[in-house]
């Protein structure tokens, strides 16, 4: 068994109003940034670039995380095409180790953590509400400075 062997459950087995319930309770301030939930995401709006973080749980795959997600309504289009050029620098400020991110994703963040033990979701409410912040920071300060180094 792995260390982030946590045991296989089928991601229907997690109880997700549950867990977006207690989100929701914890950051209330998160309400005000919505831009769109549904079963396994929350995404926050950043209107000046017209993108959306998506904070997501993937219980199957025992882990959380944050990317850039799509949201034609907010004008969240073809994110990851439009951050390409500033991806190197975004990374560098955000100095995530490779077993942090998960390939595809574009610039991403994840932790591995067991999602079906329930008094493990406040630590992982407040670390999706903490990384999509830093996340957030870095990629106005880039974007806004217009830096591709």
């Amino acid at each position: 068994m792995s260390e982030f062997d946590f045991g296989a459950r089928r991601a229907s087995e997690f109880r997700q109003r549950g867990f977006w319930t207690l989100f929701d309770e914890r950051h209330p301030e998160e309400k005000a940034l919505l831009a769109r939930r549904g079963p396994w995401f929350w995404q926050r709006g950043l209107p000046d670039f017209a993108l959306v973080l998506s904070m997501y749980v993937a219980p199957a795959q025992n882990h959380v995380g944050v990317f850039f997600g799509r949201n034609e309504k907010f004008g969240a289009t073809g994110a990851w095409s439009r951050l390409k050029p500033f991806q190197s620098a975004i990374e560098g400020k955000l100095k995530l180790r490779p077993e942090q991110s998960c390939e595809g994703l574009g610039i991403n963040s994840m932790w591995r953590v067991n999602c079906f033990a329930e008094d493990n979701w406040p630590a992982m409410t407040d670390w999706l509400v903490t990384e999509a912040s830093r996340i957030e920071r870095v990629v106005t300060e880039v974007l806004a400075d217009g830096d591709q180094a």
